[in-house]
């Protein structure tokens, strides 16, 4: 057995031994509860997410959920790059950008959901929206610490060799910025999956935001908690894919 299949066997049994332990602290405060209304068991859990299933509502509200987020971190990224990378570049962009980045970064997006609704209307676009919002500014900021904080020693070594601004970018500024700009970009992940159940307030037909809280209506504790692990579970396996996705793709710029 190689080592790196030992540490990837090592990794597996870890996250099963925690997952482990929190379903069994989990039915044993549920078996504690005075009115198991309120704090359903796991198993009462798991019967409630197969029957949403079986009944294709939970497909339905995961794949809204999953469409909205990939929408909004997608633009966001975008965004928050191109700015980011301005930002850090030159001195003048960031005297006037940092500012708002700083501002608005301690904003939640929950504080916007009336303007989004009033300015965007109920229906998709102010949802995408308040997830470009939780996004952009988050890796902005990476990136722009990421490319001012290149050695001038590289850049002017660089420059020497006759290399041209864009070359400099190319080959010293964005490998020195990709471990900055992917550590936003799993913030911002992580952000968009808590900003969703916020997002999908806003006048909501689907996901799981809106099942979450369509649960309390009805006094339904185990829809509200299919749709909490659910998300969780969601956010989980999403960033693992993004990490093991970057790690291939983009190995080389990262930093050991």
């Amino acid at each position: 057995m190689s080592a790196r299949t030992a540490r990837h066997g090592f990794t597996i049994l870890g996250y099963l031994a925690s997952f482990g332990t929190i379903l069994a602290l989990w039915q044993y405060f549920s078996a504690q509860a005075i009115i198991p209304l309120l704090f359903p068991s796991p198993l009462s859990t798991y019967r409630m997410a197969a029957k949403l299933f079986e009944e294709g509502r939970l497909v339905a509200d995961v794949i809204a959920s999953l469409r909205r987020i990939a929408i909004g971190f997608s633009l966001g990224s975008v965004l928050g790059i191109g700015l980011g990378v301005l930002a850090g570049s030159f001195r003048t962009v960031r005297l006037a950008v940092e500012p708002y980045l700083q501002f608005f970064r301690f904003l939640p997006a929950l504080a916007w959901i009336p303007a989004a609704m009033l300015w965007l209307g109920t229906g998709e676009e102010s949802k995408i929206a308040l997830l470009v919002y939780t996004t952009i500014f988050i890796v902005a900021l990476n990136t722009m610490i990421g490319v001012g904080s290149v050695p001038l020693n590289q850049i002017r070594a660089a420059l020497c060799f006759g290399a041209s601004p864009w070359q400099v970018f190319r080959m010293v500024r964005f490998p020195a910025t990709v471990s900055h700009m992917l550590t936003g970009m799993r913030l911002a992940m992580g952000t968009c999956f808590s900003t969703i159940v916020a997002a999908e307030l806003v006048a909501p037909q689907a996901g799981l935001g809106y099942l979450i809280f369509s649960a309390r209506t009805w006094m339904q504790t185990e829809v509200a908690f299919v749709g909490i692990v659910l998300l969780g579970l969601l956010g989980f396996a999403v960033d693992r894919l993004f990490q093991l996705a970057t790690t291939r793709l983009l190995a080389r710029y990262r930093l050991r």
